[in-house]
Parts: structure tokens; C-alpha cells; sequence
């Protein structure tokens, strides 16, 4: 009987770093990757738009 306030403290210690790694580490960490993948594929989709101009859509202005 003489361990179970050890072990509620190791028990609330041990949430405490799980809750920490999850919302410090975690969270972020696949915000990034999911901002990252927008970012690149946004890039892509420019490119192949880029690449078709004067098929169907309007022709770019003539540079200067």
C-alpha cells in the first residue's frame, strides 16, 4: 500500500509527457508535413497550368 502514491505520481508523470510529446511534437510536426504537401502540390498544378496556357484559356500578355 505504501507505493500507491509512487505510482500515481509516476502515472500523472507519465501523462504529462505523453500529453507534452503529443501537442508539442506531434501536432506540429503534421501540420508541417500537411502544409509542406499543399505548398508542392499547389507548385505542380501551377507548372502543368503553366504548360497549357494558349490551349484553352486566355494567352498570356505579350512581354515587353
Amino acid at each position: 500500500m505504501e507505493f500507491a502514491p509512487l505510482f500515481a505520481l509516476s502515472q500523472a508523470w507519465t501523462d504529462s509527457i505523453g500529453l507534452l510529446f503529443t501537442f508539442a511534437v506531434l501536432m506540429p510536426a503534421i501540420a508541417t508535413v500537411c502544409i509542406v504537401v499543399s505548398i508542392v502540390s499547389g507548385r505542380g498544378e501551377k507548372s502543368d497550368d503553366g504548360k497549357l496556357t494558349g490551349r484553352w484559356g486566355r494567352k498570356p500578355p505579350p512581354s515587353e
